[in-house]
């Protein structure tokens, strides 16, 4: 999902085996072109098959847009896939039926889990992570990497049975957050149970009743939630006065002008504010200014959001979505989640440029949704509305498959 047509199209032609080709297939019949696709790679040994246990360690390093340097580490296995009313997996954004329709089709034509899941287990000692760090020490990695952008992936296959039982030790306890992939887990889950249906007797063990997950720490420095920022089109113009006098009403309103200095000094100021309020930066179409929103009084989310959480409706993107968008401006939910009248992106600056160059009427500038809120939230079976979170960076696709033999078994390792 943050891909571009541009992108999938230079990705396309830089390799007759670029893993856009079966994770964003550009053919007409895309669902079986890739099962043939993915078929004829393993026969021909553009992927190969790992006949034995194992768990990947993997260090992904990059810079931040600051240029300070991160390196989140992590790991991947399977987990056995939980429903969520168990609350042992535990998701924390609302889903669309369009994408995980679209994943359970290529589930259903290949066979196969082409991409982890990101999860979040909670482990202030780090104890995993250490671990795996120390087996890898000096040791030569299985794949390495260098993306375009300068980061770098290492991945390492670790084998060792006593250390994988010791990582199971440490992880079975842990409730997992998905941080990335919801379309997919649940899409994973749906698969399942037709793969359930169709045998009519299974004994847990069979491959479908797993999925691929990369395991990170919560916990770790290195694991960082960025902020998604909105364009906003689609709601019935209001005039000057009119849409002043509402903000005005709600919002403590800082004002910068719409020139280069302004912008500056608008971020810089956002920024400042951010570390002390909740704050949210903005921008409408033909307005010459730039402008910092502070709530006056929770009252109003009180009343508009009474059937949510403090903690959720206190988020600035809850402040958004209800107060802004669909309160003042008057767009609707399910208008709100309609492609065309919402864009995503994480870079301010494209968001302000696009707000002057392309067809929107305004721009919103959010912060980042810190780690403790979603736990928080998670905590008491809430979800947050969606692309309220953006774990960066995002896993590279491609490194691992797990191709799905029904006649398989999963061995037990743990030595129970």
């Amino acid at each position: 999902d943050v891909i571009s047509k541009e992108e999938q199209e230079k990705l396309y032609k830089k390799s007759p085996h670029n893993f856009i080709r079966l994770d964003l297939s550009q053919e007409p019949d895309s669902y079986p072109a890739v099962a043939q696709l993915l078929k004829e790679w393993l026969a021909t040994g553009i992927f190969e098959r790992d006949e034995t246990s194992a768990v990947h360690f993997l260090s992904h390093r990059f810079k931040l847009k600051s240029g300070e340097q991160k390196n989140r580490q992590g790991f991947l296995a399977l987990a056995e896939l939980q429903d969520f009313s168990t609350g042992e997996i535990q998701p924390h954004e609302k889903t669309l039926d369009a994408p995980k329709e679209d994943r359970l089709k290529l589930m259903l034509a290949c066979h196969a889990q082409l991409s982890p899941i990101f999860a979040l287990y909670s482990q202030p000692r780090q104890t995993i992570n250490r671990m795996l760090a120390v087996e890898v020490e000096g040791v030569e990695p299985f794949i390495e990497i260098e993306q375009e952008n300068g980061d770098e992936c290492r991945l390492w296959r670790i084998a060792d049975a006593a250390l994988i039982r010791k990582v199971q030790s440490e992880i079975k306890d842990q409730r997992l957050l998905i941080a990335d992939g919801h379309h997919r887990y649940e899409a994973t889950l749906n698969y399942r149970d037709q793969m359930r249906n169709q045998r009519g007797q299974w004994n847990g063990r069979e491959p479908f009743n797993y999925i691929m997950v990369y395991f990170a720490n919560i916990s770790d420095e290195n694991v960082v939630i960025m902020p998604t920022h909105r364009l906003a089109r689609g709601y019935t113009h209001k005039p000057f006065l009119e849409l002043e006098e509402a903000l005005q009403t709600y919002f403590y309103v800082e004002q910068h002008p719409k020139t280069p200095e302004g912008k500056i000094s608008f971020l810089k100021a956002l920024k400042t504010a951010a570390k002390k309020h909740r704050v949210i930066g903005t921008s409408f179409k033909r307005d010459p200014r730039y402008l910092i929103l502070r709530l006056k009084n929770k009252r109003i989310m009180q009343r508009l959001a009474k059937d949510l959480s403090a903690p959720l409706r206190e988020l600035d993107v809850s402040t958004l979505h209800l107060l802004i968008l669909e309160h003042i401006l008057g767009m609707t939910p399910d208008e709100q989640v309609k492609s065309d009248n919402i864009r995503y992106s994480q870079d301010e600056e494209a968001v302000l440029q696009a707000l002057e160059k392309e067809d929107y009427q305004a721009a919103f500038i959010l912060n980042a949704t810190k780690a403790e809120e979603i736990q928080t939230i998670v905590a008491s079976g809430e979800k947050l509305p969606q692309k309220s979170t953006y774990f960066y960076p995002k896993l590279p696709s491609g490194l691992i498959v797990n191709k799905l033999d029904p006649d398989e078994e999963i061995q037990d390792t743990t030595g129970a």
